[in-house]
């Protein structure tokens, strides 16, 4: 497929944790671009039915409270994939993609739902690929969102 004619969903999800098989979405949000233009944007927060760690709130500015009347993760997954499209012609674009990837892939997989084979863009290996040192001191999200005017 050539690239102008794909669609780009840009996600970023907030978890109770770091790894997929013992942490839950707390919020996904997200921004679908197709020809350089938004053409929609989503978000929701969702309610892990499991306490969020202190130090998790403390980070992400996510508490119980806040969720507590959010939808489940497998309520909002539906909607979410409705949000992104065809699998055919959608890309999915995170730093650090894989990390993102693992918690939907997970939560599919927990509430019995197929993973759609979207392809994936991993926004922190291609700035690997082609930044410099001299460029950006490291390929971290906070470092790169400036350098891109973003």
């Amino acid at each position: 497929m050539e690239l102008h004619l794909a669609t780009f969903v840009v996600l970023d999800l907030e978890t109770t944790g770091g790894s997929a098989e013992s942490a839950e979405i707390t919020e996904i949000g997200a921004v679908k671009i197709s020809g350089g233009e938004i053409i929609g944007e989503f978000q929701t927060l969702i309610n892990p039915q499991t306490p969020i760690p202190a130090f998790i709130s403390l980070l992400t500015g996510i508490t119980d409270p806040m969720v507590a009347t959010a939808p489940s993760i497998s309520e909002a997954l539906p909607t979410f994939f409705e949000f992104c499209g065809s699998e055919s012609s959608t890309y999915l674009v995170a730093h650090n993609a894989p990390f993102d990837i693992s918690f939907l892939k997970a939560a599919a997989e927990k509430s019995g739902r197929s993973w759609p084979k979207y392809k994936t863009l991993d926004t922190a290996k291609i700035a690997r690929r082609v930044l410099t040192k001299d460029e950006v001191p490291n390929n971290k999200l906070s470092t790169l969102a400036p350098y891109f005017g973003a």
